[in-house]
């Protein structure tokens, strides 16, 4: 009988045909009441990579490039990809963080779990009719829908938010099943973009369709069986070829971390064998007891088998190919009595089908056990057992291990109940308890815990390290600081996840310890494109500034660091950027002329180079010359110039916009020369320094030596925006006593009242009157004595004093002109007579 069929003879028979529309919507209401608790949660454990730190997510990156990198944010052709091309799903966040205004905050989190529960109730509100369409009786399918709606072991699925990708999927799936035989062509749609929500849904979707069909083909009601039968089939192996070529054919392997699944790693084939059916078997076990449960299963939370004498070995075999014979005896013993076994039949096969992708089978998974991935397979594991038991028992039992999920801390601690071996537990606990304000001793109990389970393991020494710091031991975070970069770098991991943030916090603490090695990571952390690049460039601008003691090419590379900070995509404090980079600027514009300029080449004897030979513009030798061009740059840099070079043949301009910090020689490049001889000069600069080589090592990064326009404008350009975008909405946060906000305020303040802009002013500093001689005053006593001239000058416009003399003079001392010192000395003098012979008079006068 065929599965549609088996639907219209259910429906027929009821008396009232809402009956099935008002079973479905009591059991998507159970559903939605039985995981209420999921309603509000925060972003915990791999909601933080996949959502708040994945840029794919954020209004600033171009929306089709979800459609070109993995789920959390990576290149497919990327080494370092996961190859889990999920765009439908990562779709969904980016719309719901748009709506939330590109903050990853708690509103952000509530709304994007409430999403959840919600397609988890739409789910199990279709399962009633999905059921009848495999030919189960109505009692039997609202019955296998209420144990799926309350199996305690889609916690993890519905109420972690990178569970979504198994809800959407199975929605999908669903979709395409009912609507089979109703409309064939809207079934393959949904089931096609199943494999866009969640790779492993197309091993399910498709292969039934033509299951579906052939059963309708036994029964003698089906036309063009064959066609019908193969379509999906021939649609299945075009999707799954597509994708394979996406991410770069077979030959490109997933990154996996060997510690997620050790046992497909392990080096003795027994070993590998043995533990990879136990996974499965737990998984199994799972769908029929789900105790104990976890949020994660990975390093070696579950031991390896190392040979068949092993208890553990010979109940999973028997289980995994005893399964198949069972399920199939079964659907026969009850097909030809009761005329359900194809609905058995069809159940059978969507449980083997589900789990055949998360069995280490096909391909290695990224991980040993994970209850999420049982989300699609317990549809058919519930029809099963429907037909057969009467009640889950103790479904609510590890429900209470779950109901903490939206409090990351609870969730860790029931996980630990349950898995104490787990070193990425121990890990995650420490670091919550860091950030709730916990206790510190318990959280650095938990990360040493982490680190004796697995000595390798590099987030739990940044762990540690960040707790050392927060007792005060400073020594010891740098040394275990170094450890877990030293071990990311061995595992290739320190140029993602956390890893950025680790040595970002270790060239901060190394700045007054070891500056060399401090500079060094900051100049490393410049090269990385992660999230906290950005903050990276103003923080080591900010040391550079530092460092610099009026060195102007200090300077001038600090302003390239806040430039380039303001070009990063994500993760720089634009208003701190601007702030600095106007400071700098105008530090750089006072220096203009004063240092000595380089002797020419005849005056020191010195043998010219070929760049010199080559009579290139003066303009284009120092900013090409070879010490400014690492040589693995250039080699990854001659397809932009060629670029550029075509632009400027086509239209005599070039607007490339180029990496300062990565293709330092491009940087003439920027100012859009007008002629086809720049484009030759630009080229003939690129091949020279190409040819000869850089004098320093090929490791070292050297920064662009493009030097910004220091000028007052330019400054005050960036002062403005800097307090603008400061006192914007959702602006981040800036301490309005900071040093480079109260110079910003003095310097702009003081401009907008010289030149009689007082309403600019006023709105800037509500009473210039009252707060431009506070700002003077703090500026000269911090030593910058130009911005408190230029402030004091202000107050004197509006209302001289004595005080504001007596600032001015001291001002100009400290400027070296001792003779505009000494005038203002003598007018403070002046005022101060006159105020002394005004206070004479008024108490003359009140004596009278």
């Amino acid at each position: 009988m065929a599965a549609m069929a088996h639907m219209k003879k259910s429906i027929a028979t009821i008396k009232h045909a809402g009956l099935l529309v008002a079973l479905s919507l009591l059991v998507g209401v159970i559903s939605f009441a039985v995981f209420k608790n999921a309603l509000q949660g925060e972003f915990v454990y791999d909601d933080t990579y996949a959502i708040v730190h994945n840029p794919d997510l954020y209004s600033s990156q171009p929306w089709i490039d979800i459609f070109r990198h993995d789920f959390w944010g990576f290149p497919l052709e990327s080494e370092k990809s996961h190859k889990s091309y999920r765009p439908l799903t990562t779709l969904t966040f980016r719309f719901q963080m748009r709506y939330a205004g590109d903050q990853a905050d708690s509103q952000a989190a509530n709304m994007m779990h409430m999403f959840n529960v919600l397609i988890h109730a739409l789910n199990c509100g279709l399962l009633p009719a999905l059921f009848c369409a495999f030919g189960f009786r109505l009692t039997e399918s609202v019955l296998a829908a209420l144990l799926f709606a309350c199996h305690p072991v889609h916690v993890e699925a519905v109420a972690s938010l990178v569970g979504r990708a198994e809800l959407l999927a199975a929605l999908t799936t669903i979709l395409s099943l009912i609507l089979w035989q109703l409309h064939w062509p809207s079934s393959l749609l949904f089931a096609s973009s199943a494999l866009l929500c969640k790779e492993t849904a197309t091993a399910v979707a498709l292969p039934l369709c033509s299951c579906l069909e052939l059963f309708q083909w036994m029964s003698g009601k089906a036309s063009r069986p064959v066609l019908k039968i193969l379509l999906p089939l021939v649609l299945m192996a075009a999707l799954l070829a597509a994708r394979l070529a996406l991410h770069g054919g077979l030959q490109a392997r997933p990154f996996i971390h060997p510690e997620a699944n050790p046992g497909a790693f392990a080096a003795d084939p027994i070993t590998r064998v043995l533990t990879l059916h136990y996974y499965l078997f737990r998984h199994l076990r799972l769908l029929i007891w789900p105790w104990p449960l976890c949020c994660d299963w990975s390093y070696m939370s579950i031991a390896s088998l190392a040979s068949a004498r092993d208890l553990r070995a010979m109940i999973p075999l028997w289980v995994i190919y005893g399964l198949p014979w069972c399920l199939f005896k079964l659907s026969r013993e009850h097909g030809a009595a009761k005329g359900v076994h194809r609905g058995i039949l069809i159940s059978s096969l969507w449980l083997l089908m589900s789990l055949l992708p998360v069995s280490n089978l096909l391909f290695t998974v990224g991980f040993t056990v994970a209850e999420r991935v049982l989300y699609i397979p317990s549809i058919g594991s519930s029809a099963i057992l429907a037909r057969f038991l009467l009640q889950l028992g103790r479904q609510g039992h590890s429900q209470g291990h779950w109901q903490g999920h939206r409090q990351g801390e609870s969730l860790y601690r029931s996980a630990l109940t349950a898995n104490p071996r787990n070193e990425k537990l121990h890990d995650l606990l420490a670091t919550r308890l860091q950030n709730s304000g916990g206790n510190l001793e318990e959280a650095i109990w938990h990360a040493e815990a982490a680190i004796k389970l697995n000595a390798g393991y590099w987030h739990a020494h940044a762990t540690l390290g960040q707790l050392k710091l927060a007792t005060g031991s400073k020594s010891l975070a740098i040394e275990h600081y170094k450890k877990a970069l030293l071990l990311a770098e061995r595992q290739q991991l320190d140029d993602v996840a956390d890893a950025p943030k680790v040595r970002l916090n270790l060239a901060v603490m190394l700045q007054d310890v070891d500056v060399q090695s401090a500079e060094e990571h900051f100049r490393r952390l410049c090269t990385l494109p992660s999230s906290t690049q950005g903050m990276a460039m103003v923080i080591f601008g900010a040391f550079l500034e530092s460092q610099a003691r009026g060195n102007s090419s200090r300077l001038a590379e600090a302003a390239t660091m806040y430039e380039s900070a303001l070009r990063a995509p994500t993760g720089a404090p634009e208003s701190v950027a601007h702030l600095r980079l106007g400071s700098v600027l105008r530090k750089l514009a006072k220096l203009v002329g004063k240092e000595p300029t380089n002797p020419p080449l005849e005056a020191t004897g010195a043998k010219p180079t070929k760049l010199q030979r080559a009579k290139l513009p003066e303009r284009i030798v120092s900013s090409c010359s070879k010490d400014s061009l690492p040589l693995p740059s250039l080699r990854g840099s001659l397809y932009q110039a060629s670029r550029c070079w075509s632009k400027l043949f086509r239209q005599r301009s070039c607007n490339l916009d180029l990496d300062l910090v990565r293709i330092p020689g491009l940087a003439p490049c920027r100012e859009a020369p007008e002629t086809f001889g720049a484009g030759r000069e630009l080229l003939s600069c690129l091949w020279v320094a190409y040819t000869e080589g850089p004098s320093n090592s090929e490791e070292e990064f050297l920064l662009s030596t493009w030097q910004l326009p220091a000028t007052d404008e330019r400054s005050m350009h960036h002062f403005q925006q800097g307090l603008k975008t400061a006192l914007a909405p959702n602006s981040e946060p800036l301490d309005p006593g900071a040093r480079k906000w109260r110079e910003a305020l003095a310097v702009v303040g003081a401009r907008l009242t010289l030149q009689g802009r007082m309403e600019e002013a006023k709105a800037l500093l509500q009473d210039p009157r009252a707060l431009l001689p506070k700002l003077a005053t703090e500026q000269l006593k911090s030593g910058d004595a130009s911005v408190a001239l230029e402030a004091f000058q202000a107050v004197a416009s509006l209302q001289e004093s004595a005080q504001t003399h007596r600032g001015l003079a001291e001002a100009f001392e400290r400027l070296g002109d001792k003779a505009a010192a000494m005038l203002h000395k003598e007018r403070a003098a002046e005022f101060g007579r006159t105020h002394k012979s005004q206070q004479k008079c008024f108490l003359r006068a009140r004596c009278v």
